[in-house]
């Protein structure tokens, strides 16, 4: 989500933050894609926790994501917990999903490493053993460490975030937390403003809940549209925010002062937005809690070169009266930030914070328990470090051994994403002459605007060895419509099965108002990628274009998008087109502005 404007009433500082440190690419990192809607068997490694007052559950390989956090006592489970795994293109490399306890570190959006490996291992808290998550977030060069410990009948996650090199870098931190929502779930914090966020692309400063409003936002399932609060939250007894049920029983989160942002999103009792539900999670409906570093997800924050960043986390179960959860929203929202500091003092969570910093955060890592990448151990021999306290990068045998060998200074010959940080541009320069030298350093001049130098590049890779990667940077960098079509051919020739190039090659058909062209080349496309849901759509959409509506409606009726990214109306706009006088079905309407 892009904003473009901003409330006359944000304090400059937040102006600041709003402009600093947008990432317009997520590489070094590729896209993960490659998922359907279909029902698999998978066999997932799990971390569990349980000290027999509460249980969690942690799955290291999919981003560290606490999966389950299970109140033993009551027989509750805290969390969204959904019935299976269904992916969708809303991280910043595609693939996310719904559910759990979600660490984010990056820039604006689900993070680069939400479907990815962590490493995983046994250190020592102020409580007993506790599990430490660690990983090399390589599109800020930033470590992320969270060591995950029970307190009583509290979940505690303790957080760095490293800055390994001398410079300053944005810094953009969220926990994602999802939780079950029926009819009357309300969700407190004491605050009695908001700076909301629509998919209309502004960002205002509203009251809380909006007295003189249609609608109590307090109540997720009020509101017609999915939309973000992010509140200011008053500094009383801590900050928190809790989601609670009409009987009392609820989930609170709450931590240190580090962490200043808390957000409620909601999707809203609009079409569209149950229509996402029942799309990631089975029907099973939920809101978003969380909480980070700034104010809000449109602004980044800085950390210091050579430092780190540290807080705490506490999760668990809460209680109030039921006449207090239906009351008045201030009145509700101060009970609810007491109620969370009886179970989760904030003093006491200050103190476990200072303790575990000194005397625990920096130990080295004991059992492994999961292996994550080894980008890690790569970056820091390209810096001529070692591991900073408190983790140990291995080396793992995947696309990392690649970049070791040119840090050694071997040739490149596989098809290594770009690695396009400065110091790595560096390394670059001085490899062997090879394509995929020429190739890597074209795409950093590609990214730093110098066109000319990024087509030179380019062009000697292909004159080294024909690439479709190559062939595909020549393409977007080309003006003209017809020219890139034809290297789009020429890619596709070379690499028929990679879905991307179809996806693109078609785009810029159609955009050139080359409809028949498109069809023509989703015909001749695999079986495997013609049948894709993305290729249909755009099948549909060339057919419109053609003026065969029939057969566009034919295939958007029954039509599945696995990648489709969050906010995306394409599907709906175009049945729209198509049939202009029926009304857009149930299961095709994503619209998430409730329109």
């Amino acid at each position: 989500m892009t904003t473009t404007s901003l409330s006359p009433d944000a304090p400059t500082a937040m102006r600041e933050r709003v402009e600093r440190g947008h990432l317009h690419t997520p590489l070094p990192y590729g896209v993960q894609s490659d998922y359907d809607r279909g029902d698999h068997q998978l066999d997932l490694p799990a971390i569990t926790l349980d000290n027999g007052i509460v249980r969690a559950t942690v799955l290291p390989g999919l981003g560290g994501r606490v999966w389950s956090l299970r109140d033993l006592g009551a027989d509750r489970e805290l969390l969204l917990t959904p019935e299976r795994l269904r992916f969708a293109g809303f991280a910043l490399t595609d693939a996310w999903f719904a559910g759990g306890i979600e660490w984010n570190l990056g820039t604006t959006g689900h993070a680069t490493t939400t479907c990815r490996p962590m490493h995983a291992a046994i250190v020592d808290s102020p409580t007993g053993q506790a599990v430490r998550l660690w990983e090399w977030e390589r599109t800020r060069d930033l470590i992320l460490t969270v060591d995950l410990a029970l307190g009583g009948d509290r979940l505690l996650a303790s957080t760095r975030v490293i800055n390994p090199d001398a410079e300053a870098k944005p810094l953009y931190y969220w926990t994602n937390i999802a939780v079950p929502e029926t009819e009357q779930t309300r969700v407190l914090t004491p605050a009695t403003h908001a700076w909301r966020t629509s998919y209309s692309g502004s960002l205002d400063l509203v009251p809380v809940p909006q007295p003189d409003g249609p609608t109590d936002i307090s109540y997720p399932v009020a509101s017609a549209a999915s939309a973000d609060y992010f509140f200011e939250v008053a500094e009383q007894t801590g900050r928190s925010i809790t989601a609670v049920e009409p009987d009392g029983a609820g989930f609170a989160q709450t931590s240190t002062d580090e962490l200043r942002g808390r957000k409620l999103f909601l999707w809203g009792n609009a079409a569209g937005g149950r229509r996402w539900q029942r799309w990631l999670v089975d029907d099973q409906p939920y809101a978003e809690i969380q909480a980070g570093v700034c104010a809000t997800q449109l602004e980044h924050d800085l950390i210091e070169g050579s430092s780190e960043r540290s807080w705490t986390e506490s999760f668990g179960a809460t209680t109030l009266e039921p006449r207090v959860v239906a009351g008045d929203f201030a009145e509700a929202a101060s009970a609810a930030a007491a109620a969370v500091a009886d179970v989760a003092p904030i003093d006491a969570l200050d103190a476990w914070h200072r303790r575990w910093l000194a005397d625990y955060a920096g130990q080295t890592p004991k059992t492994g328990l999961h292996t994550g990448s080894g980008w890690g151990q790569v970056e820091l021999a390209l810096r001529g470090q070692s591991s900073p306290d408190g983790v140990r990068f291995p080396v793992v045998e995947d696309d990392s051994r690649a970049a070791a060998g040119l840090l050694a200074g071997e040739s490149v010959d596989e098809p290594l994403l770009p690695l396009i940080s400065c110091r790595w541009q560096q390394a670059v320069e001085h490899a062997p002459v090879g394509w995929w030298r020429s190739y890597a350093l074209g795409v950093g001049a590609h990214l730093a605007g110098d066109t000319a130098r990024a087509r030179e590049h380019y062009r000697t890779s292909i004159d080294l060895h024909p690439t479709a990667v190559a062939l595909r940077g020549l393409a977007v960098l080309t003006d003209d419509l017809d020219e890139a079509a034809r290297l789009y051919s020429q890619a596709r020739e070379l690499d028929p099965s990679t879905r991307g190039l179809l996806t693109e090659q078609v785009e810029l058909l159609l955009e050139a108002h080359r409809a028949t062209d498109a069809l023509e080349v989703i015909d001749s496309a695999a079986s495997g990628l013609r049948d894709h849901g993305r290729t249909r759509l755009l099948r549909a959409r060339a057919l419109h274009e053609v003026g065969r509506d029939a057969e566009a409606a034919e295939q958007l009726i029954d039509l599945e998008v696995p990648d489709l990214a969050e906010g995306d109306r394409a599907i709906g706009d175009l049945w729209r087109q198509v049939r202009p006088d029926s009304p857009v079905p149930a299961h095709l309407d994503f619209s998430m502005t409730g329109d």
